[in-house]
């Protein structure tokens, strides 16, 4: 969906850098998905269980040492990025906006685009940028 750079600690103290790819949101989608499947999310949190069993599900697939508060903060993010995307696509203001499950895009008229984009300089990149995971 989006990258995001994310510091990862070595053991030695010192520090990495890597960004969140596509495969790894897609993992950790689907990893969010068997949790609340299986119970491990109540009143729209997921407990602690649902934390241990996705930090050593993505660790060990992508061959990383990630923590609970990697994926905290990655949550927080596609939440954001989501709460964004859908004012854009279901807001009042902006309801001339359409979705295209082939593309992956926004749709709209060049008028609507530019008169978003007015109002929100930051949504120019949805015009030209899929949203892989809206579903």
């Amino acid at each position: 969906m989006f990258m995001q750079k994310l510091a990862m600690s070595k053991k030695d103290g010192t520090s990495t850098r890597f960004h969140w790819t596509t495969p790894m949101d897609t993992a950790f989608l689907q990893a969010m998905i068997t949790e609340k499947d299986n119970g491990n999310r109540i009143d729209g949190t997921f407990t602690p269980q649902a934390y241990t069993n996705m930090v050593e599900e993505l660790s060990k697939a992508f061959g990383m040492d990630l923590t609970k508060d990697h994926l905290k903060n990655r949550l927080k993010t596609l939440k954001d990025h989501f709460s964004k995307f859908y004012d854009v696509l279901k807001g009042n203001s902006m309801s001339n906006f359409s979705w295209d499950p082939s593309t992956k895009l926004l749709g709209a008229e060049e008028e609507v685009w530019e008169k978003l984009i007015k109002e929100s300089p930051g949504a120019a990149k949805w015009r030209d940028k899929p949203i892989l995971h809206y579903h």
